[in-house]
Order: structure tokens, then sequence, then C-alpha cells
């Protein structure tokens, strides 16, 4: 992953039905909004607007990848229970196809200042270490990995922090020197890592994201799927 771009661009799209409504000066709002924000916070670099229309999903991640970003942020709203089931929204989509990381957001968002990243010790798992310690270290925050070892009835719940596996054993050795302990938790991957970011209270929860595949039902999906759309914090997903 190359060095995060200062420059900003936000991008809008819209379906073709409302294109017209689009052309004829809907879009002067979001330009209104993002000339206040940047007289707000005058050091910072000017955002651009681009406008694409289409499949709003589509176009978000074909627009980052024609413009070279390094990070697609993209909000997130909340959703009841039974909305969670289903995952076919804009954000899950962007996650889907983006081939640059995307960081979803609720409300309000500062700098990052603490990212806990979910890492499973395969080759994959440490790509996503990278590019997270990529990131981090751009903006100066502090990483704090943990994986998840599958929990057995006949040993005990500490066996995992004081015995590792070997796969943990290789994350450990992956971290050498970076001065980020890895904490090990032991059950069912999605309850711990969202059972750690309540406690550790991250600023981000970082994690792996397999590329491709229809919208499903979220108790089928991905563990990253069901941690983006259950995760109180922000959430940063790498492409896998």
């Amino acid at each position: 992953m190359g060095p995060l771009r200062p420059a900003a661009t936000a991008a809008a799209s819209a379906g073709a039905g409302v294109r017209r409504a689009w052309e004829a000066g809907s879009g002067d709002g979001i330009e209104r909004w993002l000339a206040a924000e940047s007289d707000r916070e005058p050091t910072l670099p000017r955002p651009e607007l681009a406008y694409r229309y289409g499949i709003t999903g589509i176009e978000i991640a074909r627009f980052a990848e024609e413009a070279g970003a390094a990070l697609l942020v993209v909000g997130r709203k909340p959703r009841s229970p039974g909305a969670r089931l289903l995952v076919g929204d804009t954000a899950d989509a962007v996650a889907r196809r983006s081939l640059v990381p995307c960081l979803f957001v609720r409300g309000s968002f500062d700098l990052p200042v603490r990212m806990l990243v979910g890492l499973d010790g395969t080759d994959r798992g440490l790509g996503v270490l990278r590019r997270a310690r990529a990131i981090a270290d751009a903006i100066g925050a502090e990483l704090e990995p943990v994986t998840v070892e599958p929990a057995r009835r006949d040993e005990p719940a500490e066996l995992a922090a004081s015995a590792p596996s070997a796969r943990s054993l290789k994350l450990m050795e992956a971290l050498r020197g970076t001065g980020a302990p890895l904490r090990v938790r032991r059950g069912d991957v999605v309850r711990e890592l969202l059972a750690e970011a309540s406690a550790a209270h991250p600023t981000v929860l970082v994690v792996g994201y397999h590329r491709g595949g229809p919208p499903g039902v979220l108790e089928a999906g991905s563990v990253a799927r069901r941690i983006a759309h259950h995760a109180s914090c922000a959430v940063l997903t790498i492409p896998l």
C-alpha cells in the first residue's frame, strides 16, 4: 500500500432516475457544505467534489480505484436487529467491491488514535496487519492486535493466553519489535472481537474483508460482515 495522499476527494453517486434533478442543482447543498467545512478547518486540504451516476455501491468503489485513492470513507447508519439480518446496503456493497481499505463511521468521527486489529494468523491476516500498520503510522495511531483461538471444552479458558497456538506464536513473531503485544482471546470469533472492542474502547476496529459475492443473510455471511454490522465503533475493512 502506498502512502496516504494528503488531498481529499468527496464523491457523490446518484441513480439514473435522479440525474436530471442532480444536474439541475441538487448537488449545490453538498458543495456549500464542503465549502463551509473547509472554511472551518483552513489548515486541512480542500476537498474536491466529484459526481458519478449509477448504482451507488458500484460507482463509489469504481471511482476510488480510478482516482488512485488510498482510503474510502463511508457513513454507516445504525440498524435495528431485524434490519441487520440483511446486508444488501450500500456500505456492504462498497466493502465487497473495493480494492482499497474502507472506513465505515457513524455520526461524528475524529482522527483515529487507537486501532484494534483482528488477526487470524494466516498469510492474508498478516497482510491485514501490514496495511493497518501503514495507516496507523501515517496518522500516528496506536495499533492493538488481537486474535481469537477456538475454545475447547476439555481445556481451561485461560490456556489461550498461557499456551498460545502455533498461529498465535506466528503473529507474535510478526509483531516483534513493533511495541504492539498480541492479545489472545478464546471462543466465537465474532463475539470475542466485539467483546474486546467493547472493553478496549478503540477508535477503530480493523478486520479483513473478503471481496465479491452477493448480499445475503447476515448470520450466514463472513465474520467481517457480521462484525461490521454489529460493532459500535468505526470499522476499517482491509480487502482480502
